[in-house]
């Protein structure tokens, strides 16, 4: 149950105690900070990427630590078996797959094609009983046609699934408005932003027994006025928090109406980090071999740390993690800027739903 009991600490209480690093420019003591978060309910991690046993391991120490208990997960099927053969099965049981390609094998033929076809049938078998639709504008540049919202392949897939048994699909189709100023500026290649959102609303409608899930606050967390009117022409579309340093950054532009959002459309936000978890980051900066308490485990928590402290806290602070966004839009920002959290202080009342009974209601608890 949710406590109401004032926590010992505020956030960033520990800052300049730890050496910095990208994901911990203030020098948090991430594992002590994680004691400054009054809601003590459970946690769900809807959106993830966790490629690995040891990267898994090493999720759950800071997912332990920030409260989080099951994470739904998106890896090649090659590393989700690897994940169900080796990971102990405590953690195992925590760990959900959401179907997707093997974007390490982009080069393959068949790979967005036919064999992932032949993929969300495994993945079913398996127990996964979510897909995700990555169709982010630069997927033009990534996989071709193949990967459109409205492909003619990528409709044979959505087919696939339904008949397989699939009934909650996620999406990825609009991205932070700093990219359509910069990499996206060409229109002609890439669309406009509204314009990433039409396909998705014709799959809204054509599958309305499905749900929908909007990646990183369905792609426009700078306009909640707009995602509010999308939401209400769609019931079967919720949105996630994951893509952390692009949620924070523009959710605490607007704290008070980020309150208001989640108020007025009550278990349609869930709770989801955008975590990369793999055996590229599993160590401190210089250091080699699968660690914790330095770069990899804080690269981990910061992004429960940031999220936790925007939607719960009144901070209001530098973030810890280095958003090049910053940078790209201004070049004559530091390239290590990071952005300017102002916590929504949620009320008590909205946490145990964005944090885990949204997420609950999707995938049948």
């Amino acid at each position: 149950a949710n406590s109401a009991t004032q926590p010992a600490c505020t956030p960033g209480f520990t800052a300049g105690t730890r050496p910095t690093n990208d994901a911990n420019m203030l020098g948090l003591d991430y594992k002590r900070e994680a004691q400054c978060f009054a809601y003590t309910g459970p946690i769900t991690d809807i959106h993830n990427h966790i490629a690995s046993p040891d990267a898994a391991r090493l999720y759950f120490e800071a997912a332990d630590d920030y409260g989080v208990g099951h994470a739904w997960t998106m890896t090649g099927l090659d590393n989700a078996r690897r994940n169900t053969a080796e990971l102990e099965p405590e953690l195992r049981d925590r760990l959900h797959y959401i179907a997707v390609p093997d974007y390490a094998k982009k080069d393959d033929p068949g790979t967005f094609t036919t064999q992932w076809f032949k993929d969300l049938v495994s993945f079913y078998e398996m127990g996964s009983r979510m897909m995700k639709l990555w169709a982010a504008p630069r997927a033009r540049d990534f996989g071709g046609d193949d990967l459109l919202l409205d492909s003619p392949n990528r409709l044979e897939g959505i087919r696939i699934a339904y008949d397989t048994g699939y009934r909650v699909f996620m999406t990825h189709v609009g991205d932070p408005d700093t990219w359509f100023q910069t990499a996206y500026a060409d229109a002609s290649r890439y669309g406009t932003k509204p314009q990433q959102f039409e396909p998705l609303e014709r799959l809204l409608d054509q599958y309305p027994d499905v749900t929908w899930i909007g990646a990183h606050m369905g792609g426009n967390p700078e306009d909640l006025d707009w995602l509010h009117a999308f939401l209400e022409r769609h019931p079967n579309y919720v949105v996630d928090t994951s893509a952390t340093k692009w949620q924070v950054r523009e959710l605490s532009r607007h704290p008070e109406r980020f309150v208001q959002f989640v108020e007025a459309n009550p278990r349609r936000v869930l709770f989801g980090t955008d975590i990369v978890a793999n055996d590229n980051n599993l160590s401190p900066p210089n250091e080699g071999g699968p660690t914790s308490g330095g770069g990899g485990y804080d690269l981990y928590a910061s992004r429960f740390w940031a999220l936790r402290t925007v939607i719960e806290s009144s901070y209001q602070g530098p973030s810890p993690i280095v958003d090049p966004d910053l940078h790209q839009v201004d070049p004559s920002a530091d390239p290590k800027s990071t952005a300017t959290l102002r916590g929504a202080a949620m009320p008590s009342a909205l946490l145990e739903n964005l944090y885990h009974g949204a997420a609950a209601a999707v995938t049948g608890g």
